[in-house]
């Protein structure tokens, strides 16, 4: 009996060490990825889903593409993220209203962990693109809702 259990053990081991060493990785080209407007935001603000499904518990990964001068106001989302600024400059702040003065400017390669329930905000200073790793559902909550819903509304006119 002993002796069956290891063999089935070590069988299951091998089985397992075969499909992950077999796995195919995912390879995603930059000519291979395309932006598209970022739903629920201004316009200007563009995303692409990397890795994932946003609304299910399972890790995901995004890219924003920003213009100079977009801002996302102040907001907190119910996990951690962490973010890599790809190029261009993001700058980053606490709080909660954009305090332009206050922030600090990320730059390529630059690495942010924002812990969650952090209020926080982003601005980008020129066109920049940045990529967001988290673990689903993704949930963003802004502090001053009505003015997200105002920058929205304006620049669709």
């Amino acid at each position: 009996m002993r002796l069956s259990t290891i063999v089935s053990l070590f069988l299951t081991s091998i089985s397992l060490a075969t499909t992950i060493a077999f796995a195919a990785p995912m390879i995603y080209k930059s000519s291979d990825i395309a932006f598209h407007p970022a739903p629920g935001f201004p316009k200007g603000a563009q995303i692409v889903l990397l890795k994932g499904d946003l609304s299910k518990a399972e890790p995901y990964t995004i890219r924003f593409k920003l213009p100079a001068g977009f801002t996302i106001l102040s907001h907190w989302h119910d996990k951690d993220e962490s973010n890599t600024v790809l190029s261009g400059t993001l700058n980053v702040g606490t709080g909660d209203k954009v305090d332009k003065s206050a922030s600090a400017a990320l730059t390529a390669g630059s690495y942010q962990i924002v812990p969650a329930m952090a209020h926080h905000y982003v601005w980008a200073s020129e066109e920049t693109v940045f990529q967001i790793d988290g673990m689903g559902p993704r949930t963003t909550t802004f502090v001053n809702p009505e003015e997200w819903a105002k920058m929205i509304k304006d620049s669709n006119q």
